[in-house]
């Protein structure tokens, strides 16, 4: 598959070293200097290779949209029409910074809204999908959670099922187990939960640093449920 890497941060960069080793081809960009990305691509050999945002847009089938919320507007307007029919993987979490650059929830724009259903209006020819927005960059490898008992689920949501199946297909590449979660509109669900995994790294495990330690995953029970006559 042709990927189009829009911006190589911390979660694209990690999802490009694992698609590049699935044997997918990929056009890395950066959302400032590209030479920082450099390195990547050289590690990535001849599965990669650089370019600007829009002409990432425009090799990929298939285009990862990991940007900076702040920066949506400017990114959207390099991409022009390049992503129109093109499936897009969007990762964001509805994150505001302050003056001092602490980061916070946009708590007033997450009660009628969401990052995805925001990008879907902006590129309404695109087919939008959301991924990856509930495991912090630090652990969206698979190499991660080696000794974990369990693998994390990543969700994901779209109005367009073949999208889904191709995201699918991108999450279980980099080694997760991909869990449907219903159309776009359930974006707000996941970004919902983005908020209980901070409350939890602050109250269970004492700081926000611990968030990156952190994720949700569906477990069958095994046998199954267990059948008890019904006291009345």
């Amino acid at each position: 598959m042709k990927i189009g890497i829009l911006n190589a941060g911390n979660i694209g960069g990690r999802l490009a070293r694992a698609w590049a080793a699935a044997g997918h081809d990929l056009v890395i960009a950066k959302d400032g200097e590209g030479r920082k990305i450099a390195p990547l691509v050289s590690e990535l050999g001849d599965r990669a290779r650089l370019g600007t945002i829009r002409a990432a847009a425009e090799f990929g089938e298939v285009a990862l949209f990991s940007i900076y919320w702040p920066r949506v507007d400017a990114i959207v307007s390099e991409i022009g029409d390049a992503l129109d029919g093109k499936v897009v993987i969007e990762t964001m979490n509805p994150l505001g910074v302050t003056a001092d650059f602490a980061h916070f929830h946009d708590l007033e724009f997450m009660r009628d809204n969401s990052t995805s259903e925001d990008l879907q209006q902006r590129l309404p020819r695109a087919r939008v999908v959301k991924a990856f927005n509930l495991l912090a960059a630090p652990v969206l490898e698979a190499a991660a959670w080696a000794s974990s008992p369990v693998q994390p689920s990543t969700f994901y949501v779209s109005d367009d099922a073949a999208a889904g199946q191709a995201a699918r297909r991108l999450i279980g590449d980099a080694g997760f187990k991909p869990v449907n979660a219903g159309p776009l509109k359930v974006a707000r669900q996941l970004e919902q939960v983005g908020v209980l995994l901070h409350q939890v790294a602050l109250h269970e495990y004492g700081g926000d640093a611990d968030l990156a330690r952190l994720a949700i995953t569906m477990i069958e029970a095994s046998p199954g449920p267990i059948a008890r006559e019904r006291i009345t």
